[in-house]
Formats: C-alpha cells, structure tokens, sequence
C-alpha cells in the first residue's frame, strides 16, 4: 500500500517534533528541508515505512549515532518478559491456546513508538494485556489459518516490535505444540528501525532458542520485497503460509499475492478509514480473502 497524504501529514508532522528536539531548532529547518526532499525523490510503490528508514538515515548524516529507541526497545522486552509467565498460563487454561496464543501476540503490536506516543502506550497497554485472551479475533480467518497450517511445511513469522517479540515466544512455543511437523522461521529486521526487534531482541528474549531466526536483510521497519535480503527471499519461497505481525508489513505487503496472514492493531486514520475500523482494532485478515479496498481513503 503506498504511502498518500495521510502518510506525509502524519510522518512530517512527526519528525518536525523529533528533529527539533533531536538537533535543535535551527539544524531541524535544514533537516526537515532534506525530508520534503526524500518524499519528493521516493520510488514509486513504496508504503510510508521507507520514508521512516530514509528519515533515520539522514539522522546519522546530521551526527545522530545513538539509537534513538533504545530505552524504549529493552523497557518494551523487559516489562513483557515479565508478564510472561501469567501470559503462559491463561493460554494453557484456554478452550484454545493456539488461538489465545495469536490475540497476545496481537495486543503486543501496541508497544509501536514509531506511530504512537508513549502516553498512548501507557494509557492502553496494561489494560489490553490483562483483556488479551477475551479479544475477538475473526474466527474464520483463524479456521483457514489453522486448516493452512496442518497442510503446511513450513510458516514464515515476520516479527514487528521489541516487546512484541516476547509474546510472540508463546505463540512459536504453541504453534510447535499444536504442529509438531511445521517449521517455524522468525524474522526480524536487518538493522536499526525505530522500536522493531532486531537480531539483538531475539536473543534478548529467547526467540533464537526456540526457532530459527533470520533478518530481512534492512532496516526498513516494514517488508518491501525489493528491498528484502536473500534469507528472506529463500523464506518466502519456501513457506506455504506467513504471518505478517504488525501494521507496516500490512501496508507493504497488501496485494503482494503470497498466502499471508496479517495479525495487527489498527493504529492510524488512514489504516482505520481503509478498513473501515475505529483505532485500536485488533485485525486478523488473509492477503487472498481481503475485500478489494481504495488505498486512497477521501
């Protein structure tokens, strides 16, 4: 899905706040001239996920080394580590673990820095995880994503944030339990890109202990399959169905063709008047099985 002025109103609008405080008034007019100019210049086709990888490369032209998201990321890990064990044992007790599995992995898309600000994270985030298991999720999309999988060899996971990854342990843990043939590969992204869980974030929360972990060769904080690496394209290739975490990988991958399962929360106007959702919507929706749907909502 390419990116449309709701994307350039809520991206400028973003990093004129950030430059600011980042690199200071006068650097952040030179730095917002050069970002008018990477949307002006972007390829065409892209979602508005590359536009944030090229916002945080100019960062780094402007002398920002640090990662700007760090304390965020391990803050993200550690609180969810933490509720884990409660997590794991409301998904044993469930009528259907598998499926209670998929709505914490869900209700974890809400630890995204890159779109919500933190009070929001905050005012909603502990409340959501406490009311995981009781979420609907669109229960017949999750009969073919369970019908797909028993046929399947092999699931290709495309991860999305730090914090997230944690509870998408359980869901690796559960998807291993209940297909005990089916191999699992988890991607991350390939470089630092916002709050998305990296290499580093696998192993932080044992991800790369329970499955195989690959990276999407980039640091774009979504999946833009000509950007993509060649551990990714090999993964594409040879899994029969993907799960697709997360908002951006939704918008860069929407009518790509593969049999993806898409498993995020709806987290902008745009998103919300495509789908025709409110904010905060937990969204389970099948590449293939998907309305057709005007990328360019009025």
């Amino acid at each position: 899905m390419v990116f449309d002025s709701y994307c350039v109103s809520c991206l400028l609008g973003r990093q004129a706040q950030m430059s600011r405080e980042i690199l200071g008034a006068e650097k952040a007019y030179r730095f917002m001239r050069e970002a008018s100019r990477i949307i002006a210049d972007a390829p065409e086709g892209v979602s508005g996920s590359y536009l944030t990888w090229r916002f945080h490369e100019l960062y780094r032209a402007f002398g920002v080394t640090e990662d700007l998201y760090e304390k965020e990321k391990k803050d993200s890990n550690d609180y969810v580590l933490s509720v884990l064990p409660e997590a794991q044992k409301r998904i044993d007790a469930s009528d259907d673990p598998l499926l209670t599995a998929l709505k914490y992995a869900q209700i974890g898309n809400f630890l995204d820095f890159g779109v919500l600000d933190k009070s929001d994270v905050d005012s909603h985030f502990a409340k959501d995880v406490a009311g995981a298991p009781d979420r609907p999720l669109d229960e017949k999309e999750y009969r073919h994503f369970v019908k797909d999988l028993t046929a399947a060899k092999q699931l290709l996971i495309l991860g999305d944030n730090a914090g997230e990854i944690a509870f998408d342990t359980l869901l690796v843990k559960q998807l291993q339990k209940s297909f005990p043939s089916l191999s699992v590969v988890y991607c991350v992204r390939g470089g630092k890109a916002l709050n998305d869980a990296t290499r580093e974030d696998a192993a932080y929360v044992g991800m790369d202990r329970l499955t195989t972990v690959i990276d999407n060769g980039t640091g774009i904080p979504s999946t833009e399959l000509a950007y993509i690496g060649e551990d990714l394209k090999r993964a594409f290739a040879a899994s029969e169905v993907v799960l697709a975490k997360g908002q951006a990988n939704f918008e860069s991958l929407l009518l790509s063709g593969y049999n993806i399962y898409y498993n995020f929360l709806c987290k902008c106007e745009r998103i919300g008047k495509v789908l025709g959702v409110p904010l905060f919507t937990g969204c389970f929706l099948n590449e293939r099985r998907i309305p057709p749907l005007s990328p360019f909502p009025a």
